[in-house]
C-alpha cells in the first residue's frame, strides 16, 4: 500500500499529510479485505467454473483466423503445467488460486482443441466426375425429402474408387455419406458392402463469411463429403465383418421398420424417432410445426425422454421389489431400481444412436445414481459441471455446435432456477391450503418450460434465427402427455417385440402422438408463432453465456448483475452492421438487402442452402430480384443492378460480363458473376476472386467506401477449411519400400 501511495505522490506531485496517507491505507485495506471475503465466500462454486474457462478456451481457439504451430502447442501446455503447480506450491493464496485457475483452465480448452483437430485425418481429394465405388456400410437411415419421397441415407467406410487412375489407390480414411435413389431396389444394411456409380460433393463452404461452418463439423465427424447415386446400387451381403456399432445400426434399423410398419404415417415416423433415433423420417413439414410450437426437443432424443425412461423404470423396479417382504424389509430396493434404471438409461441412449445431448445425460444420470447412493444430492451444479467438462475432454470442438450449447444452458437454467424457488415452492407443497399444495404441484412443469425456454431463446436466435413465443403454452400440454402416455406405451412396445405384439402397445402410443401433433399444428398456425430475427453474431452468443453462467453459478446476490450481459447479447443482432450485397461461394447466386427482404438472382430457384443461410444471418424474407425496374434502393435492367448508396452504388452484373459507361457512373464497387471486367479505377469482385476466396460480403456504410469480407479472410487457414474449388489432399499410396 505503501508503494501505491508514493507512486500517487510522485505523479500528482502533490505531498499528502501523514493522517491522510494512513486514511488512503485504512480504506485501501478495507476495500482489500471486503473483496477478499466476497471472493472466499464463493470458493465452494470455484468447481464449477472449470468447464466454463474450458469452453472459453477451446471457443477462442474456434475463432483465431490463423492456425497456431506447434510451438504455441507446447507454449499452451507449459502454462498448464505452470498454473498446476503454483496452484500445488502456493495454493493458500487467493489470486494465486483464482488466476492459476483461469489461465490454465483456458490453456488447456485451447490446447485439447488444437490436438483434436490435429489428429483427424485430412479430407481426400475427390474426383469431380461420376465415379464407380465400393465401401461397407456403417449406418443406414431413412431421410424424408422436401418432395414427400424417401431415400435411403448410407454411411460409408473403406470406400474405394474403382475408375481409371484411383484403381489400387488406398481406402478413404473418412467416412462418405451416401444418398440412394428413391426408387433403388437394393436396401442395405451394415455390414454389407455397396457397390454404386456417384457423383460426389466435398463439405460444403460457408454460403457466407462467418457463417455456418459445414467443413469443420464434417473434420471432426470423419466425413470426407457426400456422394449421390446416379443408378441403382448392389448390395453384396455378408462381405464384410460385423463389427459391434454395426450390429446395433442394423437392431435400431429393423425396430424401426417394424415400428413404422405397426403406425403407418406421421404418428410411426414420431414413434420411430422417439424410441429409436430415426429422426430423418419425419417429414420437413411436420418438423417444421414442432419447431415453430417450440416442441423441437421432443424429436431429438435428450435429457427429458432419458429421465423419463428411467424414471418409469425406476418406479416398476421399485414397486415389484415392494410387493416381496423380505425384499422390502432387508434389501436396498431404492439402489437397486436406481441401477436397473441407469442399465435401461444406457440401453435406450445407445438404441438411439447415443447423440450428444443424451451422452450428456446419461453422463449425469449416472453421476445421480452415485450420489443416491452414497446419500448424497440427486442433481446438482457439479453433476452438470462434470459431464460437461468429460464431454469437452472428449470433443472439445461440440463447444461450438448447437446441441451441446442447447442442453448445458438448459440444464444450467433448471438446476439453478429450482434452487433459488425451492424454499417457495416447498412452503406451498406442506401448506395446509389445498389450493397452495395444487399450485405446487402444476407450478414444477410451469418453471421447468420457462426456464429451459428462455435459456434457449438466445441460442434458437443464434442458430435458427427465429423465435417461437409460445413454447411456454405448447409445452405446458405436450411434455406431461409424453411423459404420463407416450413413452410409458413405447417402452411397452419394446418389451412386447420379442413377442411380435407391439401394436398393442404402438396403438395407444400413436393416439398420443396423433394429439401432440395437432397440438404442434395449432399451436404454428397462431398469430406470430414464427417471428423471424437477426441472427445473434458468435460474440453476442459468448456474451449471452457469460451472462447466463455468471446468473447460475455465481451465489447470493452478486449473481444479479449477469442480467446485463444477456440483455445486451439479446440487443446485440440490431447494434451489428448487416451486408448490403451476398455473393455465394460458388459465385451462382447474389443477394441484396432491400428493406425488410433478401432480393436474389440470377434466375427464379435459388439455392435453398446459401438462402436460409442468408435469412438466418439478416431476419429477411426472400424475394427475387427484378429483371427491369427499380425495388427500394435496388435498380435493374438487363442482366445488371445497382445498389444505391448514399455515397456510392455497387453495380452488381449477373448476365453482363462487361459494364456499360451509365453503368459505372458513380460506382465504388463492381461484382461481376459472369466475368472478370469491371469500371474503370472501380474495384471488381469476380469468379476467380470468389473461387479463391470463398463467399462474400460488401458492407456499405454510411461514413462512406465498400468494406467487403471474404469466407477465406474471416476464417483463415485452419486444418478444415479446404483449399479453392474444395480439393483436398491427393489419395495416394504410400512409397514402396526398396
Amino acid at each position: 500500500m505503501g508503494m501505491v501511495v508514493s507512486r500517487v505522490q510522485i505523479i500528482t506531485g502533490v505531498v499528502l499529510p501523514r493522517q491522510h496517507i494512513d486514511r488512503i491505507r485504512a480504506g485501501l485495506s478495507h476495500v482489500n479485505a471486503g473483496v477478499s471475503a466476497w471472493l472466499w465466500g464463493q470458493h465452494a462454486r470455484f468447481a464449477l467454473w472449470l468447464p466454463v474457462l474450458l469452453a472459453a478456451g477451446a471457443a477462442v481457439y474456434f475463432m483465431l483466423s490463423w492456425e497456431p504451430s506447434v510451438t504455441w502447442a507446447w507454449g499452451a501446455g507449459m502454462v498448464v503445467v505452470a498454473c498446476v503447480t503454483a496452484r500445488l506450491v502456493w495454493g493458500t493464496g487467493l489470486l494465486v488460486r483464482i488466476g492459476s485457475g483461469m489461465a490454465g483452465a483456458c490453456a488447456a480448452g485451447a490446447l485439447l482443441a488444437w490436438v483434436q483437430a490435429h489428429h483427424m485425418p485430412p479430407f481426400p481429394d475427390l474426383p469431380r466426375r461420376a465415379v464407380h465405388l465400393s465401401g461397407q456400410v456403417l449406418d443406414v437411415d431413412a431421410q424424408v425429402l422436401r418432395d414427400g419421397t424417401q431415400a435411403w441415407r448410407v454411411r460409408l467406410a473403406d470406400v474405394r474408387f474403382l475408375d481409371g487412375i484411383n484403381i489400387g489407390m488406398p481406402p478413404l480414411r473418412r467416412a462418405l455419406l451416401l444418398r440412394l435413389r428413391p426408387d433403388n431396389a437394393c436396401m442395405p444394411v451394415p455390414g454389407d458392402t455397396v457397390l454404386a456409380r456417384v457423383m460426389l460433393s466435398p463439405p460444403a463452404f460457408p454460403a457466407l463469411p462467418g457463417g455456418y461452418d459445414a467443413q469443420r463439423r464434417a473434420w471432426f465427424d470423419g466425413r470426407a463429403g457426400s456422394a449421390r447415386a446416379l443408378d441403382g446400387v448392389i448390395c453384396l451381403h455378408g462381405q464384410a465383418p460385423i463389427g459391434m456399432s454395426s450390429r446395433i445400426a442394423s437392431v435400431r434399423q429393423a425396430v424401426a421398420r417394424r415400428i413404422r410398419t405397426a403406425l403407418p404415417g406421421v404418428r410411426g415416423d414420431i414413434a420411430a424417432t422417439v424410441l429409436v433415433g430415426a429422426d430423418g423420417v419425419i417429414a420437413p413439414g411436420v418438423r417444421d410445426a414442432f419447431a415453430d410450437a417450440g416442441l423441437a426437443h421432443l424429436l431429438a432424443v435428450a435429457g427429458l425422454h432419458l429421465a423419463i425412461v428411467m424414471g418409469l423404470v425406476m418406479a416398476v423396479v421399485r414397486m415389484g421389489l415392494a410387493l416381496s417382504e423380505r425384499a422390502a424389509l432387508f434389501w436396498p430396493c431404492r439402489q437397486i431400481a436406481a441401477v436397473c434404471a441407469l442399465l435401461a438409461g444406457g440401453g435406450y441412449v445407445i438404441i438411439t444412436g447415443a447423440h450428444l445431448p443424451a451422452q450428456r445425460s446419461l453422463f449425469m444420470a449416472g453421476l445421480a445414481v452415485m450420489a443416491l447412493m452414497a446419500g448424497r444430492r440427486v442433481m446438482s451444479m457439479r453433476a452438470l459441471a462434470m459431464a460437461v467438462t468429460v464431454l469437452l475432454c472428449l470433443n472439445a470442438e461440440n463447444v461450438v455446435e448447437l446441441p451441446l450449447q442447447m442442453s448445458a444452458a438448459a440444464v444450467m437454467a433448471l438446476i439453478a432456477g429450482f434452487d433459488a424457488l425451492r424454499p417457495y415452492l416447498s412452503a406451498w407443497e406442506h401448506d395446509m391450503t389445498w389450493w397452495r399444495r395444487a399450485g405446487a404441484w402444476l407450478a414444477h412443469p410451469l418453471l421447468a418450460s420457462v426456464l429451459a425456454g428462455s435459456a434457449c431463446i438466445p441460442i434458437g436466435m443464434a442458430h435458427f434465427g427465429t423465435v417461437q413465443p409460445w413454447f411456454v403454452l405448447a409445452n405446458l400440454l405436450a411434455v406431461p402427455l409424453m411423459s404420463v402416455w407416450i413413452m410409458p406405451w413405447g417402452l411397452a412396445a419394446f418389451m412386447l417385440l420379442p413377442l411380435g405384439w407391439e401394436k398393442l402397445a404402438l396403438l395407444p402410443m400413436g393416439w398420443g402422438i396423433g394429439l401432440v401433433a395437432w397440438l404442434a399444428r395449432q399451436v404454428a398456425c397462431l398469430p406470430v408463432a414464427h417471428i423471424r430475427m437477426p441472427a445473434i453474431s458468435n460474440g453476442g452468443l459468448a456474451l449471452f453465456f457469460a451472462g447466463l453462467c455468471w446468473l447460475c453459478l455465481w451465489g447470493g446476490r452478486g449473481r444479479l448483475p449477469g442480467f446485463v450481459p444477456v440483455v445486451l447479447a439479446l440487443l446485440s443482432p440490431w447494434w451489428v452492421a448487416r451486408p448490403a450485397v451476398m455473393v455465394s461461394p460458388d459465385a451462382r447466386m447474389a443477394g441484396i438487402a432491400a428493406g425488410h427482404m433478401i432480393l436474389t438472382g440470377p434466375g427464379g430457384h435459388p439455392d435453398p442452402f446459401v438462402l436460409q443461410e442468408w435469412q438466418r444471418v439478416t431476419g429477411q424474407d426472400a424475394g427475387l430480384l427484378p429483371d427491369y425496374g427499380r425495388q427500394g434502393p435496388v435498380s435493374c435492367q438487363a442482366g445488371a443492378c445497382r445498389v444505391r448508396g448514399r455515397v456510392g452504388d455497387i453495380v452488381l452484373l449477373l448476365s453482363v460480363s462487361r459494364p456499360g459507361q451509365a453503368l459505372c457512373r458513380d460506382a465504388r464497387m463492381v461484382v461481376n458473376l459472369s466475368g472478370q471486367a469491371g469500371c474503370p479505377d472501380v474495384p471488381v469482385i469476380g469468379r476467380f476472386d470468389i473461387w479463391r476466396n470463398g463467399a462474400h460480403a460488401l458492407f456499405a456504410p454510411y461514413d462512406g467506401g465498400v468494406t467487403v469480407w471474404a469466407d477465406r479472410q474471416v476464417r483463415g487457414t485452419r486444418p478444415w477449411v479446404m483449399r479453392p474449388g474444395g480439393a483436398g489432399m491427393p489419395d495416394l499410396p504410400l512409397a514402396r519400400t526398396e
